[in-house]
């Protein structure tokens, strides 16, 4: 599940430059299953979010510290740390919370059920979260620290463990569609897809190579003589993942009241076998 915590510390270290305005690297400092009655440190927590279960069934709840609660105040008042020394913690809670939404919006966009960007608002109490947070309940309780001057500051997320083992069994299951897909791409698809494919065939009169100054100096009615041109000297040309390549020498004609190619020579021996190893 490479992809899920790379998306979690991606989130939060954008999360913490635009709201913080800090540049850190977050880290996964801890992973581990509780259950709903040995979480009561993030329920009795002051600067707990919690997210209902309709728009939210994987990340249930988001607790910062008061440091991280603290900078999004001053961020948001735009003044300083000493401003707010003496603001209580319901007011820094208030300040927090709109921060702590837009994590959770953040994370959620990871998570395929979560209804992000809602008009209902996603925030509730631990009641109204998936697990209700009661003794029969498990999370996933997640520890990302970011760092503030120079000290870390915790954010714990807490997803619903029956929501993660269902995220868990499809990312597995995405894993092997996409490897089956990939089996399905054999070389003998491949060599039927390309013989189905179609390929550009120029026939070149003649080549002239210019500097780009020459190119930049180019305007309607210039002429540019084609000293070496002959109809009856054409080249093949095909265009391929490498360029074009001459793949044979003919001359104009006419064929059927149509202008023809008609070769000279057959295409090299080292083309046609690469068509035909495909």
């Amino acid at each position: 599940m490479h992809a899920f915590w790379e998306q979690l510390v991606t989130s939060t270290r954008t999360w913490a430059a635009e709201t913080l305005g800090t540049k850190c690297e977050p880290v996964v400092a801890s992973r581990r299953v509780v259950s709903g009655s040995q979480s009561e440190g993030i329920r009795d927590n002051q600067f707990t979010v919690f997210f209902g279960a309709e728009v939210s069934p994987g990340l249930s709840a988001v607790m910062i510290d008061e440091r991280i609660a603290v900078r999004c105040g001053t961020v948001r008042l735009h003044q300083s740390a000493d401003s707010l020394a003496d603001a209580s913690p319901l007011f820094l809670k208030l300040l927090c919370e709109q921060p702590v939404i837009a994590l959770w919006n953040r994370i959620g966009k990871g998570l395929t059920e979560h209804k992000v960007d809602v008009l209902k608002t996603a925030q509730s109490d631990a009641s109204a979260t998936a697990g209700k947070f009661d003794a029969n309940s498990r999370y996933l309780q997640v520890i990302v620290n970011i760092t503030l001057g120079e000290e870390a500051s915790p954010i714990t997320f807490m997803f619903h463990l029956d929501y993660m083992q269902r995220y868990a069994r499809r990312h597995v299951q995405n894993i092997v569609d996409r490897k089956k897909h990939a089996c399905q791409n054999s070389p003998k698809s491949l060599s039927d897809s390309v013989r189905a494919s179609a390929v550009a065939l120029d026939a070149v009169l003649e080549r002239v190579s210019l500097t780009i100054g020459e190119c930049s100096r180019l305007q309607v009615g210039t002429v540019i003589p084609l000293a070496n041109a002959d109809a009856g000297k054409l080249s093949l040309s095909a265009e391929t993942i490498n360029g074009s390549v001459d793949i044979g020498v003919g001359e104009l004609g006419v064929w059927k009241r149509q202008r023809a190619l008609k070769l000279h020579q057959p295409i090299p021996e080292s083309f046609a076998r690469d068509l035909v190893d495909l």
